[in-house]
């Protein structure tokens, strides 16, 4: 009988739950843009909610990624040097997670309330959330990249990297970023009835000086 090797069922579980909180940050993410735009306003409370899930799942995407690379490599630098993909998906995975914290201390404040210059004020959310977005995409195909490892290689990987944040900005400045402004403008003052009435009486007013006019004018 075959006995098991403990490193490999180790092995196993951990890119199973890796898989699992890159799972979890992807829904996270979804749900993320649907607190933005579903409505007309943003929801602060389900924005607040899927960041937290991104958050966490990207803390678990650490740990269960070093750990996996500390079973296969023990953290050699030669080891690691010789595995383009894998400092592609640690480069990238560097950038998710400072772009998350300028999420965190630049954007989340600004969308909860309304902004003065609404257009403005989407500037950096869009192209932090475009950011985000091409990342997380990016990393999953860095992920399932390795047929192609041997020819793009580390600096292939980071060209394709760029141009993917390229477009993605882009697009996000053109298309995102109005769509995103129209939700943190101020929301217009509503008439009310005192308001209303004053302005009813003063019309009223007009009209009965000017009839009076024409009356003695006769």
């Amino acid at each position: 009988m075959d006995q098991i090797d403990p490193v490999a069922v180790l092995r196993m579980a951990l890119i199973l739950t890796h898989l699992l909180a890159f799972a979890v940050a992807a829904a996270g993410t979804a749900f993320g843009d649907f607190a933005i735009f579903a409505r007309q306003r943003v929801d602060t409370e389900l924005l607040h909610q899927a960041t937290q899930a991104v958050a966490g799942a990207l803390a678990l995407l650490w740990l269960s990624g070093l750990a996996i690379i500390g079973l296969d490599t023990g953290f050699a630098l030669d080891a690691l040097a010789q595995r383009p993909k894998l400092l592609a998906k640690l480069t990238v995975v560097a950038v998710l997670t400072l772009n998350g914290a300028a999420l965190h201390l630049h954007v989340f404040d600004r969308l909860s309330q309304p902004q003065a210059n609404p257009l403005c004020a989407a500037w950096l959310p869009s192209v932090l959330g475009a950011v985000s977005a091409a990342s997380w995409l990016y990393a999953a195909f860095v992920g399932v990249a390795k047929a192609v490892t041997p020819l793009l290689g580390y600096g292939g990987f980071m060209a394709l990297y760029g141009l993917t944040l390229a477009v993605a900005v882009a697009v996000a400045l053109t298309v995102v970023r109005p769509r995103l402004a129209s939700r943190l403008a101020p929301a217009p003052w509503p008439a009310t009835p005192g308001r209303g009435a004053g302005l009813q009486m003063a019309a009223l007013g007009a009209d009965n000086g000017a009839s009076a006019g024409t009356a003695g004018q006769s």
